[in-house]
């Protein structure tokens, strides 16, 4: 199946996938914030048209989730916001929708754990690390707990996208600071694995998706510190091993403008995540794709 064919199949499976409240569930059943905003990323990044009655319904279901202090909980059920409000944040903006992000930003912001440990940063040090631990601050996946990559790289993603559009100076601190971070936990590998304290093993191994994630995050870095890393993407993705490792790797590499064969899934996407995330790698130069295109 060609690239085009794919992407429209997974459009047409997105479409019929939509509940009746607008939103999305993982595998149908009652909508949640994930699979609800990445449809609407997948969606909203390919052409205008048929769609965009579908897109509003989609936004008009966020809007109606967003909670009092600005974030979204995973679904309307659950009393606590949480990282999702990231991908809630990145929905809006790729829509230029703007009303609901000052309230979600300041959620962000506030989420954002300080520095680590004296104990952690020279535990860094003694590992020679090129990044100076005491820029590090990443992001949880709930309040009040500790920082790990994917909610980290998620959170990085939205302060730079929204920086460049409210010229807001502590978004490209949080944006500098989380990529600080992101760096910090490479494995000795040259990639990623879910952000763990890592540097305290020598058998910490990297996963594609992980690596993939990492990587779509880190554009305001020295190039010296991706050509490993990027080594590391271009092999897993000769073997990633599920869906979701092979579009995060496709959509990395693209952005890191890294030429990579012809390659559709082979793996089935049996979740509207896995449909809604291959269909931005197959759109990974759009320039609607938020996840990828440089912010201005």
């Amino acid at each position: 199946m060609t690239r085009v064919a794919e992407a429209g199949v997974l459009q047409q499976q997105l479409y019929r996938m939509q509940n009746p409240d607008g939103g999305w569930g993982f595998h149908g059943g009652s909508s949640w914030t994930e699979p609800t905003a990445l449809a609407i990323l997948a969606l909203g990044a390919q052409s205008e048209g048929s769609k965009s009655e579908i897109l509003l319904q989609g936004y008009q279901w966020l809007d109606r989730s967003q909670r009092n202090d600005g974030g979204w909980a995973p679904q309307p059920g659950v009393d606590v916001s949480t990282s999702v409000t990231s991908l809630a944040a990145l929905a809006y903006l790729q829509g230029e929708r703007f009303a609901k992000l000052p309230a979600a930003l300041n959620w962000l912001k506030g989420q954002v754990k300080t520095p680590e440990s004296p104990v952690g940063r020279l535990i860094k040090r003694l590992h020679n690390s090129s990044i100076s631990p005491e820029m590090g601050a990443g992001s949880s996946w709930f309040p009040g707990t500790a920082a790990w990559l994917y909610p980290t790289a998620m959170a990085v993603l939205t302060f730079w996208r929204a920086a460049s559009r409210t010229d807001d100076k502590d978004l490209r601190i949080l944006g500098q600071n989380g990529e600080a971070f992101i760096l910090l936990r490479r494995c000795r590998d040259g990639g990623w694995n879910h952000g763990g304290s890592h540097y305290l093993s020598e058998d910490a191994f990297s996963y594609p998706e992980m690596t993939g994630v990492a990587l779509l995050a880190l554009e305001h870095v020295n190039p010296n510190e991706l050509r490993y890393p990027l080594k590391r993407a271009a092999a897993f993705l000769q073997a990633p091993s599920s869906s979701e490792g092979l579009s995060w790797l496709q959509m990395a590499l693209a952005k890191h403008n890294v030429p990579t064969t012809e390659c559709t899934s082979q793996f089935p996407c049996r979740t509207t995540r896995d449909m809604a995330l291959r269909l931005l790698a197959l759109s990974a130069s759009s320039p609607r794709n938020i996840l990828v295109c440089p912010h201005s």
